[in-house]
């Protein structure tokens, strides 16, 4: 019997469909994708991969995970496949109403669930307070774990330009992308492969979308293959081990972190209209409200990151 390979963190994307539109997400969710995972389809991928991996952290998300129909059914299948995973939801907050009694499957298949925060303004904190104060009751009535994280701060773009006008960074320090990669540890499962990060995983979604294939820059790019389940052993264990390598430079070597807002967008050929610039920064109040939340408890990651990390800039 062929022991499953460990692997110390595994991201399951369950649809690209998000109720917001994020500048710089690495799912490329501000572009309206649409797919999304089936239940056949899960249940096919998760016990297909059960037997050749086995996954410390577990986390699955989107797009905007509760937007996936199926997602009570994925939490169930991610246990039953991946019985010793520390498994998380992590969603925007914005659509619990899709999932009724949500609380006792995450529960009931030991599942905690993040909040991602990803704005400032005062409209967008008003849409996250009742599903703030919903998983804090669910934590003292049910005992739920939960988390909260903040995507504004240190948020960073991992390409040029917008939609048809998209183009990687290419500059040519594979080993300094990785290092200073936000993504470096975050294998996903796509389409029944594994891929290094999710700005790989999903790119060729966003450039059928925008006929980035077309473009001679992105040709290297979307050349990296996903890992089939039907890999070998030698082929599974050298994916898991391997750091930097050549797709690492369509990222920047150096990171420009801004403060991002939350816009609804409308894509039209090469440009973006801004549908929505009325937004009102209000820190003081995320300041007194939400970033309590953050340093509540240890993070789902926080104890991973700093000892890998620590490997990692040694031996790069």
């Amino acid at each position: 019997m062929t022991i499953p390979t460990e692997i110390d963190y595994l991201e399951f994307p369950i649809t690209h469909l998000c109720s917001l539109h994020c500048d710089g997400c690495s799912a490329y969710s501000n572009y309206g994708l649409s797919q999304k995972v089936s239940l056949e389809q899960a249940e096919l991928w998760l016990k297909g991969w059960s037997g050749r991996i086995n996954p410390k952290r577990f986390r699955i998300l989107g797009g905007e995970p509760f937007l996936n129909n199926f997602l009570p059914e994925i939490v169930e299948l991610s246990r039953t496949n991946f019985p010793d995973a520390r498994i998380q939801v992590c969603t925007n907050g914005l659509n619990f109403d899709n999932h009724v009694g949500i609380e006792k499957i995450l529960i009931k298949n030991s599942t905690s669930l993040h909040l991602s925060v990803h704005a400032r303004d005062d409209k967008y904190l008003d849409s996250i307070s009742n599903s703030i104060e919903t998983m804090l009751r669910w934590e003292k009535d049910y005992g739920l774990k939960i988390f909260f994280g903040d995507n504004v701060e240190n948020w960073n773009r991992f390409y040029k330009g917008i939609g048809r006008e998209m183009r990687p960074f290419n500059d040519g320090n594979p080993n300094q992308s990785y290092k200073v990669c936000h993504s470096w540890y975050c294998v996903n499962l796509v389409e029944n492969k594994l891929w290094k990060c999710p700005q790989v995983a999903n790119l060729h979604l966003v450039a059928d979308k925008f006929k980035l294939n077309e473009v001679s820059e992105w040709k290297r790019y979307l050349g990296y293959k996903g890992l089939a389940v039907n890999c070998s052993d030698e082929e599974l264990n050298k994916f898991v081990n391997r750091k930097a390598e050549a797709v690492c430079s369509m990222c920047p070597s150096s990171l420009d972190n801004y403060e991002k807002d939350v816009r609804n967008v409308n894509y039209k050929l090469n440009n973006v209209e801004f549908l929505e610039n009325n937004f009102s920064l209000n820190f003081e109040r995320f300041d007194s409200t939400v970033k309590p939340l953050f340093n509540r408890k240890p993070g789902f990651l926080s104890n991973l990151e700093r000892s890998i990390k620590r490997a990692i800039y040694k031996s790069v």
